[in-house]
């Protein structure tokens, strides 16, 4: 069965990078603010370094790796809007109107 897990982000941070399993499977993940355009961005590495996904785009309510068609991790991430009532999410949206949520495949 599914569970949907809170990822440990913090507000007014503009690169966060974590070490976390999801799925059994030991992950490194980063969440960067781009100040030019304005917009947060997602990326996975396994723990030695090798690059999953790189810079994805964070839009709110929307799945975000399942396009890739990924093996590892097998859930889906998805940046979800706790009703703010913004058009988009700003730098200070992160870890707090807006939440990074992981849902596991098992």
């Amino acid at each position: 069965m599914a569970t949907v897990l809170k990822i440990p982000v913090d507000a007014g941070i503009a690169d966060q990078q974590m070490n976390i399993t999801l799925d059994t499977i030991p992950l490194t993940l980063r969440v960067t603010w781009n100040e030019l355009a304005q917009y947060w961005t997602l990326s996975l590495a396994k723990r030695d370094g090798e690059a999953i996904l790189s810079n994805i785009k964070m839009v709110k309510n929307t799945p975000l790796i399942r396009r890739y068609q990924l093996s590892t991790p097998p859930g889906e991430f998805i940046f979800m809007d706790n009703y703010s009532g913004k058009e988009r999410p700003d730098f200070y949206s992160l870890g707090n109107d807006h939440q990074l949520l992981y849902r596991t495949k098992y």
